[in-house]
């Protein structure tokens, strides 16, 4: 089996997920210069608000994919399940490469398919689940550490240009193992937009285009900036071409017999 096929235990504990006021405020003031877009600056803040207020969240122990899935696994799964080719497998990147381009219903189907194989109930991330993969018992703001570095992902400040292998930044890997989590392409979760516990309702373009309750993703992509890398930031399915490269990565409860979970480290072939 590859190496994609890697799998690892989360331990559980306690995520203070979101972020601060205090927070919020730095990240405005640190990434609202660097914007790629200079008419999203006014909105910025209200886009970051979607982050407060910071909240403890309880997190169960589960199992996690090392990486997200790549075009090799789709492509292996739509030669035995027919179905729409996303954009992903018609372009120049490996089979190595994040798949994208795929609605969470396809990447739920995907799921279901590997359950079955593996005997693993592969599922999409909850969006905790995913900011826990993310920040981990510290409250990381990146995956491998508290400042963004274009060197360690796949951003358009990496200037790239494209997707990269889910193994490029191995060393970059989050605190429980898991890697690629931080740009080249944005992951989908299981979770729907709602304000944190105390917060309010952020009524922003992405509201008007897709309504209440939109799906949310996570992570950012090489194609938009540093500022979707952070462990807390939360958005959507925006309908614009700059918003298409979404993938996603599978996660699955642990397995009954707990011991042994903790001694395997790879799905079943």
């Amino acid at each position: 089996m590859g190496a994609e096929g890697r799998w690892v235990r989360v331990p559980g504990g306690t995520l203070a997920m979101g972020s601060s006021l205090a927070e919020v405020e730095q990240c405005v003031r640190s990434w609202t210069p660097r914007l790629i877009e200079s008419d999203w600056r006014p909105r910025y803040r209200s886009w970051i608000l979607k982050e407060y207020p910071s909240h403890p969240v309880a997190i169960a122990p589960f199992v996690s994919r090392v990486y997200p899935v790549t075009v090799g696994e789709y492509r292996a799964w739509l030669a035995q399940v027919p179905g729409r080719v996303p954009e992903a497998l018609t372009t120049e990147g490996g089979d190595d490469h994040p798949v994208w381009g795929v609605t969470r219903p396809e990447a739920e189907a995907f799921a279901a398919w590997r359950a079955a194989r593996d005997g693993l109930a592969w599922r999409l991330p909850t969006e905790p689940e995913w900011e826990w993969l993310c920040a981990g018992p510290t409250g990381q703001r990146h995956p491998y550490g508290e400042h963004f570095d274009a060197t360690r992902c796949n951003t358009l400040e990496s200037d790239r240009g494209g997707t990269t292998p889910v193994h490029a930044f191995d060393q970059a890997a989050s605190w429980c193992g898991v890697c690629d989590l931080a740009g080249n392409a944005e992951e989908w979760t299981s979770s729907h937009y709602a304000p944190y516990p105390g917060g309010e309702v952020v009524r922003d373009e992405l509201y008007d285009l897709l309504g209440p309750g939109y799906p949310i993703i996570r992570g950012g992509s090489f194609a938009l900036g540093g500022d979707l890398t952070r462990s807390a930031r939360r958005h959507g399915p925006h309908p614009g071409p700059r918003f298409r490269f979404v993938g996603f990565r599978l996660v699955a409860d642990l397995p009954a017999d707990d011991a042994a979970a903790w001694s395997m480290s790879e799905a079943p072939a």
